[in-house]
């Protein structure tokens, strides 16, 4: 048989290509950290572009999913804050929505935060622009948080850049940018964890500085979302404990003498920068008795397979797989955040396998479980089905503070601390394996080949489980976006507006109620000149528990006959009332009873023309102007039998 030609010193070329790898990516790691972080910020705003195509950051005319629902009702939020403040109004309580009784904003998803930070682009260009330049910030701006939290932490820029990349554009941030822009903004939690990490282990610098931002970030968090400030605090004291149990020998005197100096402050900038708005969440007018979701029972919860199993969000996919996944969280897909993929969690499984002995491997691999844990909620579901086997949080959903949480929610940690796993195990690799290739001698490779082909496969293994880790997680951008402008009579942008007095009442067609309501866009884009019946928020019924139903006023038939047309099938009734005389005079005193100024009714929406037969027997012909049919001086035109 021929020679090949090859002599002992076969694996040389091998060993020195390896090692040139991993020089490479040395050099990475060692590129100027502006430099490299610039890069980094570059690369994630440029794939943040795609998400809501053809919109742009900021645009004022489009809004994710609809010009309705929850995108409609934060876009209000975001608009009246700023105007609330200058006006002299409480930015926390407002009658100007749900009029007469009003809403205690500060327990729903206001973001006062957002909303202050957000005013110059919402007096500039509205708030839709707003809300749509946030939700499209919170994906560079959240991966860019993750990038500095983990290259603080490892000590690599390339396992921070995978790390933030993998968090910032994660099945999370994704499903609740279909809207819920106070969940899908999420910078501070891992600005919040490196605070507590610098306090408790750390320890480099001043106890006072790293207390400040604690107490900063932390108040910040609650502006935009009590909630994930709650779960975040939660997930550290999980973190705490740990480090705790591991590590009992380092709670000395003199370290925790530091982190007390450094907690007492941020304690304090946290409770004076929240008192007012806490206030009003447990003690101020129209608060909630009992959860605002229901029971803990219900189906906001992660599935078991949940971390595996994709939904319609991720553009490579078996169908039979969405389908699936589609059906956990009670179909909630938004809120399905829980999906990793079974490429990352696979290569997750391997670098805690490889890198078992680091304490911070163990440390991120713990904080990961635990959230997965907290994110199946009470009872254990497998494939959508739920089973009898109870978990933790059947306990901790009974607590005080616990009933609003919903547990499906702690997937952004369980994210998180996967990505950290990913870091952890990039910093170690670069710096182990370039040792070991460093050391490698010609000729040591040789035996038999084993060594030669071993040192070949893991690194196409891992190379193979990365890219189909970034192959499962591609999004399935853009996410669908609706023209906002569509939805906004042209009589709302124009100084015919003007006509409806300042402060006074206004009443819709659509009625505002659940996802019909536009009329919350039309008034805020008249920057908020009068007071709407009706609305979508949170409120107290009856009975003191949680409603999304605007309060029902007297003559109830009014509001069932526009709630019956605006839904397509009521709200309050199977059924609308019959137009007969009865109904006819109830419009005349309900308008009068409630000084209702305005009336305002969109002829292009679905089945105007059967209210436009009643308000016409009632309060006359109206005015059409710019779109819309007004009824101006409603009162005296009821007081005149139209």
């Amino acid at each position: 048989m021929a020679s090949t030609g090859l002599t002992t010193d076969e694996s040389l070329p091998v060993a020195f290509s390896a090692e040139l790898r991993v020089k490479g990516l040395r050099r990475l790691d060692e590129i100027k950290p502006v430099r490299f972080a610039v890069f980094v910020l570059f690369a994630y705003v440029i794939l943040s572009l795609f998400a809501y195509l053809p919109g742009w950051p900021g645009d004022p005319h489009r809004l994710v999913g609809c010009a309705c629902g929850d995108p409609a009702q934060q876009a209000w939020y975001l608009g009246w804050v700023p105007w609330a403040v200058l006006h002299g109004h409480n930015p926390f309580f407002t009658t100007w929505m749900d009029y007469p009784s009003g809403v205690n904003l500060a327990i729903n998803t206001e973001m006062p935060l957002l909303g202050i930070l957000t005013a110059p682009i919402t007096f500039l260009f509205g708030s839709v622009s707003s809300f749509s330049f946030v939700l499209w910030l919170a994906y560079p701006l959240s991966a860019t948080s993750a990038f500095f939290v983990l290259r603080r932490w490892t000590g690599s820029q390339l396992g921070a850049a995978c790390g933030g990349l993998l968090y910032g554009f994660s099945a999370y941030v994704v499903g609740q940018g279909l809207g819920h822009l106070n969940l899908s903004f999420v910078p501070l939690p891992p600005l919040i964890f490196l605070a507590l990490f610098e306090i408790l282990v750390s320890q480099r610098a001043s106890a006072r500085k790293w207390g400040v931002v604690l107490g900063l970030a932390a108040a910040a968090q609650f502006l935009i979302s009590a909630e994930i400030l709650f779960t975040t605090a939660l997930i550290a004291l999980c973190g705490v404990i740990i480090l705790a149990l591991a590590r009992p020998r380092e709670l000395t005197r003199d370290r925790l003498g530091f982190a007390l100096m450094a907690l007492l402050p941020a304690a304090a900038i946290t409770v004076v920068l929240i008192a007012y708005p806490l206030y009003f969440q447990l003690a101020g007018p129209l608060r909630i008795s009992g959860a605002a979701q229901g029971s803990i029972m219900n189906p906001f919860r992660a599935d078991l397979l949940g971390p595996v199993v994709p939904t319609f969000l991720q553009r490579v996919a078996p169908a039979a797989a969405v389908r699936l996944g589609n059906s956990f969280t009670g179909y909630q897909v938004d809120e399905n955040g829980s999906y990793l993929g079974i490429p990352l969690v696979v290569l997750a499984a391997w670098c805690v396998l490889r890198y078992r002995r680091d304490h911070w491997m163990r440390f991120a691999t713990g904080l990961a479980l635990v959230s997965f844990v907290l994110s199946l909620g009470p009872r254990l579901t497998v494939a959508g089905h739920q089973s009898a086997i109870p978990l933790p949080f059947d306990l901790l959903g009974r607590l005080p503070l616990f009933q609003d949480v919903l547990p499906v929610r702690f997937s952004q940690y369980q994210t998180f601390f996967v990505t950290a796993i990913i870091a952890i195990a990039v910093a170690n690799w670069v710096q182990r394996v370039g040792q070991s290739t460093a050391s490698a001698v010609p000729g040591s490779f040789t035996e038999k080949g084993s060594h030669h082909r071993s040192s070949m496969l893991a690194p196409l293994a891992v190379g193979l489980l990365s890219l189909a880790t970034v192959v499962s997680l591609i999004p399935s951008w853009p996410l669908t976006t609706a023209d906002a402008s569509t939805a906004m009579p042209p009589f709302f942008t124009s100084p015919a507006s003007k006509q409806i007095p300042f402060g006074s009442v206004v009443i819709s067609y659509p009625f505002s109620v659940y996802s019909s309501n536009v009329a919350m866009l039309w008034q805020e884009t008249d920057l908020f000149r009068w007071k709407l019946i009706g609305g979508y928020a949170d409120i107290p019924n009856s009975a003191g528990t949680v409603t999304a139903l605007p309060p029902a006023l007297s003559p109830i038939e009014v509001q069932e006959f526009l709630g019956y047309w605006t839904m397509d099938g009521g709200y309050l009734t199977p059924a609308p009332p019959p137009v007969d005389a009865r109904l006819v005079a109830e419009v005349r005193t309900y308008v009068r009873r409630h000084q209702v100024g305005t009336v305002i009714l969109d002829p292009s929406w679905p089945r105007a023309s059967a209210v436009l037969s009643l308000l016409e027997r009632a309060l006359g012909k109206p005015v059409f102007e710019g779109g819309v049919d007004l009824w101006f001086h409603a009162q005296a035109r009821s007081a005149a039998g139209g």
